[in-house]
């Protein structure tokens, strides 16, 4: 074989070794990136379903607190014999802006304060927001010379409201997180010292369970 064939022979074979060892590096390249995405998609739904049993979890609980607020309010609202039981939030959790009712029990006929209380700016209210924030305890028995804010007044006299009886709620740290709030609507009288006691009870019931609202 002349010389010429020789390295036309080799330089063949050569490329033909180079182009194999370079279709082996891109199949293994290719198994390992397609291996590496599958791992990366199980983490990912492994996440995912972690993340959805958490969630499930928690509005399951939420439930159940929210089932014992609920009856520990109903229990309130006949013992006082008052006509509505319900409990203002300021949300969201972390930096309050505004004043909600989403909690409420009522005797039937009796309008309901969450249809018109419903993320009330702070700013709004402050004078009220500030009563709610700094007592522990306020009795309202004439609230046109009690309430000495003009849209807290409108709005109470919009739902009727008439003797007022409200409980400070705290969390774990001592923070403000809402009132407890039982009350009349035609002028029945609650008696103070047995509202005292009976919303006291009832806020160290529920207090340490109600949900925030964000």
């Amino acid at each position: 074989m002349s010389e010429e064939k020789k390295k036309a022979w080799i330089t063949e074979h050569l490329a033909t070794v180079i182009v194999g060892l370079f279709t082996a590096a891109a199949t293994i390249t290719g198994s390992w990136f397609m291996y590496n995405q599958h791992t990366k998609d199980k983490m990912t739904d492994q996440r995912i379903e972690e993340m959805k049993r958490y969630q499930e979890e928690r509005i399951s609980v939420n439930n159940r607190q929210i089932a014992i607020i609920y009856s520990e309010m109903y229990d309130l609202m006949h013992k006082l014999d008052v006509d509505r039981v319900f409990i203002i939030q300021p949300h969201p959790e972390i930096r309050h802006q505004y004043l909600s009712v989403f909690l409420e029990v009522d005797r039937n006929g009796i309008s309901q304060v969450k249809d018109l209380f419903q993320n009330i700016p702070i700013s709004d209210i402050p004078k009220l927001t500030k009563i709610l924030a700094t007592n522990n305890w306020v009795f309202f028995t004439d609230i046109d010379t009690q309430v000495d804010s003009p849209r807290a007044l409108a709005l109470m006299r919009s739902l009727g409201s008439t003797n007022i009886c409200i409980r400070q709620l705290v969390g774990t740290q001592g923070e403000w997180i809402g009132s407890l709030v039982a009350e009349n609507t035609k002028g029945k009288k609650i008696i103070e010292t047995d509202a005292l006691a009976k919303l006291k009870a009832t806020a160290n019931t529920i207090q340490f369970i109600l949900p925030p609202i964000n």
